[in-house]
């Protein structure tokens, strides 16, 4: 849900407030007045924050629907997958290989290879 709250936060806000049972409050209360008109706003906001979730609920499902780990490495935004087993040595020779080049360049000299700090 993080991701849909951030990315489409306007597409949830505008299906939370069409929804039916919001826009039944809303016509109530374009009619009341006084004491009626401020329970009815009152009850809106208690269950614009209920339709809300939902909506967040339902744009989260549409996007995990489509985006996944796997159709991003098909389409070129990763490029490859580690299993579990292999993140472990990939970071730590990541890190060595991108201490050493640091080093290198603040000394001058061009590292030699990975796996010496």
């Amino acid at each position: 849900a993080p991701a849909a709250a951030v990315v489409f936060a306007n597409e949830v806000d505008s299906r939370a407030r069409k929804d039916p049972r919001l826009k039944e409050i809303n016509d109530k209360a374009a009619r009341a007045e006084g004491v009626e008109k401020s329970r009815l706003l009152a009850q809106w906001n208690d269950l614009f924050k209920v339709v809300h979730s939902e909506k967040l609920g339902e744009v989260a499902a549409e996007f995990d629907s489509i985006h996944s780990v796997h159709r991003a490495l098909e389409k070129g935004a990763l490029h490859r997958i580690l299993p579990p087993g292999e993140l472990r040595p990939y970071l730590i020779d990541a890190l060595e290989r991108g201490i050493g080049k640091a080093i290198g360049e603040s000394t001058g000299e061009r590292a030699v290879g990975a796996g010496t700090l």
